[in-house]
């Protein structure tokens, strides 16, 4: 049978594990959950990058709840710039350091830092900001039936939910085995990923001695 919506996601757990009972089965969807949040603490690919322009306001701008972390910050000026990452203990005085020790100089680099579900830039004006990030996977749901996880790599959400629904249900023995197959379907979305962004390797030009 096709993987490729919610309700199938749930018959395809069903059937793996050769399970109907009603108790078992309205579990289910919360084995999709728990095998969401593990998919969002470990998968970075290619696919999970979004841009969002952020407007701070006194130096500060709430990040987006899809968020789940920073590739590159930049303040849109007539000259753009990318943010350099600070310690959140360091931020603030990293930047009034800088100013301090080149008084005469051009302005010194601009600094963000990320605090609980706050970005923090300096120096403060009225530029926005371009925050590119690695965002959930969207959760399934009966509305959102599908998401690109799902349509491109089904096994990947299969063993995922296996993981979960067999430690529920047959011990850790069987769930460590779909654990392994679904770490090894991460892997392998994450080599495609980089592959589909740039060669893996140098090619040289010119002729071949």
């Amino acid at each position: 049978m096709a993987i490729s919506t919610y309700s199938e996601l749930q018959s395809a757990t069903l059937n793996w594990l050769d399970r109907s009972d009603s108790s078992f089965t309205a579990r289910v969807p919360e084995f999709i959950t728990l095998a969401e949040a593990t998919i969002n603490r470990r998968l970075r690919v290619r696919q999970q990058l979004t841009t969002s322009v952020l407007a701070p306001s006194s130096g500060s701008v709430t990040i987006p709840t899809d968020y789940l972390e920073w590739k590159r910050v930049t303040r849109l000026a007539a000259v753009s710039q990318s943010l350099e990452w600070a310690e959140p203990d360091d931020f603030s005085m990293a930047y009034q350091a800088q100013v301090l020790l080149l008084p005469n100089m051009p302005a010194p680099n601009g600094l963000f830092t990320i605090e609980g579900d706050a970005l923090r830039v300096r120096p403060v004006d009225s530029s926005n900001i371009q925050l590119l990030y690695y965002a959930k996977v969207p959760a399934l749901s009966v509305t959102a039936t599908t998401n690109w996880l799902l349509t491109a790599h089904p096994d990947a959400y299969l063993a995922a939910t296996l993981a979960e629904a067999t430690f529920f249900a047959e011990g850790p023995d069987v769930a460590m085995a779909w654990a392994a197959r679904r770490d090894m379907a991460f892997a392998e979305i994450e080599r495609v990923s980089k592959q589909s962004q740039g060669q893996a390797s140098i090619r040289a030009t010119g002729p071949t001695p």
